[in-house]
């Protein structure tokens, strides 16, 4: 029966939230269709959509093209800073399937400014993509400059962040001195949709990387768009035991 009360989408996305998490609405369960909820509750069909939104952010829903809303299992993927310390390796998932695209191509606008070189310039890029299933979990598009390697090898077990590109410059006599990554969160933007084949709409935290060498030379570079509703980021300080500075007076 349809509610005589109208919902703000809140409190809609609160109540499906509920129905999800006890169970009445299955994992891989199609939710009516947007009409027919905006129907059900007395609103608009934005209005659904913003709560639709809201749950597609926390990864309890997800929007198949064509084919309508899904209730889906939380499922996290982990990009963690302490992977980069000497002798750490990277956790594959065990249900995690990654693939890699290589192809050479030249620098211009973003990558050509994170690269440091001019437009033009000879360039490897490696083309990560990881899915659970069909659900696409992560993209990593990584860069280095033909002039700093020729990197022909790939391992046999891939990273979903394309790490497996700095162990490739160590076999090549390319040591990484230090790495900068710079986090924003944004939408996916139209390429990145087109090649996970999901909505725009979908929140990532996008990370800028760049590796360079002992003489700060940039020796890689990457952008990565991690899913708002399945990663999370995890940042490690290891603080040496020394006194705290004294604060001083202004």
């Amino acid at each position: 029966m349809r509610p005589k009360t109208k919902y703000h989408y809140q409190v809609i996305a609160d109540v499906l939230r509920h129905h999800i998490e006890s169970g009445e609405l299955a994992v891989d369960e199609q939710l009516p269709a947007e009409s027919k909820l905006a129907a059900h509750y007395g609103v608009s069909t934005p209005t659904v959509r913003a709560a639709l939104d809201i749950l597609q952010a926390e990864g309890l829903v997800e929007k198949v093209q064509g084919l309508g809303n899904f209730v889906r299992k939380p499922s996290r993927l982990t990009y963690c800073s302490e992977r980069y310390l000497p002798g750490r390796k990277w956790v594959v998932e065990s249900d995690l399937e990654v693939t890699v695209d290589v192809r050479g191509t030249e620098a211009a606008g973003a990558v050509a400014r994170l690269l440091q070189v001019q437009a033009g310039t000879p360039l490897v890029e490696y083309l990560y993509r990881g899915y659970k299933g069909t659900n696409p979990q992560s993209l990593a598009r990584v860069y280095v400059p033909r002039e700093v390697a020729h990197l022909t090898m790939l391992p046999r077990t891939w990273s979903p962040w394309g790490d497996n590109v700095r162990m490739l410059l160590g076999l090549a006599g390319i040591q990484v001195a230090s790495t900068v990554e710079r986090i924003t969160a944004r939408f996916l933007n139209a390429e990145e949709s087109e090649l996970l084949r999901l909505a725009s709409r979908i929140p990532v935290l996008a990370v800028e990387r760049t590796s360079m060498d002992a003489d700060g030379r940039v020796v890689e570079g990457a952008f990565l768009a991690l899913l708002g509703d399945r990663t999370e980021a995890v940042f490690t300080t290891t603080h040496a035991h020394t006194r705290a500075p004294e604060l001083e007076d202004a």
